[in-house]
């Protein structure tokens, strides 16, 4: 990691505790339309999907007169009712984000959200400041696993993928990374691999933030000695 300049981050799930609240939105929406199609731990696999795409997935199954723009609807109701009440940011998330700053990294968000309510995030837990790009669904025609993204944000900021590294939590952050070729790192915030949670395979693993942010910071500490 010693040549990284630019750290680019998913949202969900990797800065924010949120997880749970999406996991049981889109279930719920697909179970209101589709009944018995899905099960709980089939949405907790595709955590990290964008929406979007979990809904073109069903879409041949949607009853006559019902649209996407119906499914989304519900969606976003459900959201917006548990949203403020559901979503926490992880422990020393802002605090290691400050400290990456300081030291000289470009920071940047590269999420499968829309951006209203990425903006909501940044704003409501005071970090929108510190990234020098935010890449949401609404930015692209592809989002994760679509190297795109991660390629916009890069293209935003002026970084290198030799110098970049993705940081997230599922297996569409880390094939996004490859497909953008940048390395990629996975915080394992959520630790259990029950319901088929697929494990995905990064480059580095770190078990909470505060551990992240002290390995940048001892290989920038190095590189200068």
């Amino acid at each position: 990691m010693e040549q990284i300049s630019c750290l680019l981050f998913d949202l969900d799930g990797t800065l924010l505790d949120s997880r749970e609240l999406f996991v049981d939105t889109v279930y719920e929406t697909i179970e209101q339309y589709l009944p018995g199609t899905s099960t709980r731990g089939e949405m907790l696999q595709r955590f990290g999907e964008s929406f979007q795409n979990c809904v073109e997935s069903f879409q041949h199954l949607l009853a006559e007169g019902v649209t996407q723009a119906h499914v989304w609807e519900t969606y976003e109701n459900r959201l917006q009712a548990n949203y403020e009440e559901k979503i926490r940011i992880f422990p020393q998330v802002k605090a290691g984000l400050e400290i990456l700053h300081q030291a000289g990294y470009c920071l940047g968000i590269v999420t499968n959200k829309q951006r209203a309510f990425a903006e909501r995030d940044l704003q409501r837990f005071d970090l929108e400041h510190l990234f020098d790009a935010v890449v949401t669904l609404d930015d692209v025609t592809e989002g994760k696993p679509s190297a795109e993204p991660v390629i916009k944000a890069m293209n935003e900021i002026g970084a290198l993928p030799e110098r970049t590294l993705f940081v997230g939590d599922s297996h569409y952050d880390v094939a996004a990374a490859k497909a953008a070729q940048v390395k990629s790192v996975v915080l394992h915030w959520y630790t259990e691999t029950s319901e088929g949670v697929v494990e995905p395979k990064a480059d580095y693993r770190f078990l909470s933030f505060q551990q992240f942010t002290e390995a940048l910071l001892t290989v920038k500490s190095i590189g200068h000695m």
